[in-house]
């Protein structure tokens, strides 16, 4: 039903579009200008298309740069933190203002780009997905940074407090610790420590914040709460909550009957109003649980 209502370039920003492919990866469409043509999203936006007047990189020296603001990215390397959630390949082009790069030029720009104490979540959900897990480089202040060090920074901050809730701070560092298994089997160090953080998140989560109607706390990790007339703001807690608990958890934990009830509210929420005019971030990461 969503998939079947792609976002306009004329009405939607390019934060918009973003959250709109989020949900639908790479096969997802917008509509393009007046005549409302069909293109691919992601084509559209790495070529310089832009949404509401707006394009989300434009080159910075060598490299590529995803722009920061109203419109565009919330986040520093947010927009590289969805292409990862995509699946968009490392190869694929990039078009700025007749320049032509990759996604690997970005990921270049989002290495240099780390620095100590501030939020890393989206750098650290980019790469963890486009570098092995133990490559080590060099940011543009000449300091030294690698996975590891990213997931240490991360875990310094809070989650309560953080975007969304802190759900994707949890996402950032559930993902990580994944990519580490698989490359090396095993998880140790900040790694360790991360993984030991979220499963407790996962239990409390699941054990502490879950509605009657299977939706998840209104006031995110803060503490139970349900707003039974708020839809929007109910779709907006759980959408989030679950894509990260659907992408973290051990799979036989997906039929676990509260995960179940929570799949089954958002779905019947969505499903029941599919006219309605959602939110697109709330929408998109919504959209983006069912899909996982």
């Amino acid at each position: 039903v969503y998939k079947k209502r792609p976002l306009s370039t004329v009405e939607n920003t390019p934060w918009e579009v973003m959250h709109g492919f989020i949900a639908f990866g790479i096969p997802s469409q917008v509509r393009v200008g007046r005549s409302g043509t069909l293109v691919n999203s992601i084509g559209w936006m790495n070529m310089g298309g832009r949404c509401r007047g707006q394009v989300m990189m434009v080159p910075a020296g060598d490299l590529p740069t995803g722009l920061i603001g109203y419109g565009v990215q919330g986040h520093l390397a947010q927009y590289l933190a969805i292409l990862a959630q995509c699946r968009v390949a490392k190869e694929s082009p990039l078009k700025l203002q007749g320049r032509e790069f990759t996604v690997a030029d970005l990921v270049e720009q989002e290495k240099l780009c780390c620095r100590s104490g501030v939020e890393l979540t989206f750098t650290l959900i980019g790469l963890s997905h486009y570098l092995q897990t133990d490559e080590v480089w060099e940011s543009r202040e000449g300091e030294t940074w690698n996975l590891e060090r990213l997931v240490e920074e991360e875990l310094a901050q809070p989650v309560r407090t953080a975007a969304c809730g802190g759900t994707h701070r949890l996402f950032a560092l559930s993902y990580a610790c994944q990519r580490r298994r698989e490359a090396t089997g095993s998880l140790e160090g900040a790694f360790k420590r991360a993984d030991t953080f979220v499963r407790e998140y996962q239990v409390f989560a699941l054990s502490k914040l879950q509605n009657p109607d299977g939706s998840f706390s209104t006031e995110w990790f803060k503490f139970p709460a349900d707003r039974p007339d708020d839809i929007d703001r109910k779709v907006q807690t759980t959408g989030h909550i679950l894509e990260w608990l659907v992408a973290s958890v051990d799979q036989p934990m997906l039929y676990h009957p509260r995960i179940v009830r929570a799949t089954s509210f958002l779905a019947r929420a969505l499903a029941s109003d599919p006219s309605r005019d959602w939110k697109i971030g709330p929408m998109g990461h919504a959209l983006h649980a069912l899909t996982v």
